[in-house]
């Protein structure tokens, strides 16, 4: 068998061998049994499987099965783990870490999780927290809300401009709306986020710049024509810290996780020979 094809069968292999191995018994031989240190059950080719891993394998045996554990358990359990590392092993020899994408992504993934989790293992303290919170304040700021009246005349014709400038004019002046026109945004006190989802991009960038009391000028849409005024304007406000602490929590974790994973990666690369090609990046 070819190298790729043997590497897809080993592939396949691991996948099931969690269900194949169900069936399949250890031979156990208690007369070529080895003394081993206290914390090793068993070896592979001079790997050694601790207690920990083989116990809390067991345990998680122990879990799934609502009977308990048989009395063969512990033998099932020991040939698993043996099996798994014989598979990793072959794995390794063959290459697949930097054959197979999917094998290689977990191992990236799982590296870039630990350092993230060493970096995070320290919780950080109140004094941390506040002095984060005092310079990156606008980080946490909320943005301020609007009120607005809007209304869209459909049809994109010179008749429904000319009816969209007579809307506009009317806001303008106060006037109530003619009834007839298409109320998309409900006039309440809305964050940006909200009204961007009943006025589209285009007509929440109008609003925006539009001063308390202003009224937009008919906008265009493929639809027809939107008129704007706005009511209403909370300013942006920045929560007590008391209210955002969980969010502040969080941000330094992430902050403090990004630059240890930089200073990481930055050790890894003075400690390595790269070489890159020219042209190459």
């Amino acid at each position: 068998m070819s190298s790729e094809r043997w590497s897809t069968a080993l592939l396949g292999i691991g996948a099931l061998a969690g269900l194949a191995l169900a069936a399949v018994q250890l031979v156990w031989r208690p007369e070529a049994a080895t003394a081993l240190p206290a914390e090793t059950v068993a070896t592979v080719n001079g790997v050694p499987i601790t207690r920990a891993e083989f116990e809390q394998a067991l345990a998680g045996v122990a879990t799934d099965r609502r009977e308990g554990l048989r009395a063969s358990d512990g033998q099932r359990v020991l040939a698993r783990l043996v099996d798994e590392e014989l598979l990793l092993q072959r794995a390794l020899a063959l290459g697949l870490v930097r054959r197979e994408a999917r094998v290689r992504g977990q191992l990236v993934r799982t590296m870039i999780d630990t350092v993230l989790a060493e970096a995070g293992a320290r919780d950080p303290d109140e004094a941390e927290l506040r002095a984060f919170y005092d310079e990156h304040r606008s980080y946490f700021s909320q943005p301020g809300r609007l009120r607005v009246i809007h209304r869209a005349v459909p049809g994109t014709d010179a008749a429904a401009r000319e009816q969209a400038v007579a809307l506009a004019a009317a806001l303008e002046r106060g006037e109530t709306p003619p009834a007839g026109n298409v109320v998309t945004a409900p006039e309440a006190l809305l964050p940006p986020s909200k009204l961007a989802q009943y006025l589209g991009p285009t007509v929440l960038d109008t609003a925006l710049a539009l001063p308390v009391g202003g009224t937009s000028q008919p906008i265009a849409s493929t639809g027809g024509y939107h008129v704007v005024r706005v009511v209403e304007r909370e300013p942006e406000s920045v929560p007590p810290f008391d209210v955002v602490r969980a969010a502040v929590r969080a941000e330094v974790v992430r902050r403090r996780g990004e630059a240890a994973l930089r200073e990481y990666l930055d050790r890894l690369r003075a400690e390595a020979d790269v070489v890159i090609g020219e042209g190459d990046g």
